[in-house]
């Protein structure tokens, strides 16, 4: 297995965490109401961003390991990779002042930074398959 094919299944196990941690954090704020205090008058939109963003980890992570283990299937990883780091920039935009939110909130930021990663690393194994065919 190649080092890009090892780096995308470790970032795709990765997604899983971040996936699972969206899910919690946002079915707690439908529940709670506890997004608030950061995103302002955008909590309950926000709080269906995270669920959204979680269901579109998990499906990546998913791909993820599909397409290290068989390159052939990366394309799906590369997808979602594409719409999670969306989902991400939504998620960062609702926390803005100027759109609502009461305070930036810097993780979204950083996380659509690991987004991005692994779609760069997606696409290197879909360039590595290509090469080898």
């Amino acid at each position: 297995m190649s080092a890009a094919r090892k780096t995308l299944k470790i970032l795709a196990l990765i997604y899983f965490v971040l996936g699972i941690a969206s899910l919690v954090i946002g079915i707690a704020g439908i529940a709670t109401g506890n997004l608030d205090s950061t995103y302002g008058s955008n909590a309950m939109l926000a709080a269906v961003v995270l669920v959204a963003k979680g269901l579109v980890d998990l499906a990546a992570g998913v791909a993820g390991i599909k397409g290290a283990n068989k390159p052939s299937q990366v394309d799906g990883a590369f997808k979602l990779g594409i719409v999670a780091a969306a989902a991400t920039l939504l998620q960062a935009a609702l926390t803005l002042p100027a759109l609502g939110g009461s305070s930036v909130n810097i993780v979204p930021f950083v996380i659509v930074v690991y987004d991005l990663f692994f779609v760069q690393q997606a696409h290197a194994v879909k360039a590595e398959n290509k090469d080898r065919l």
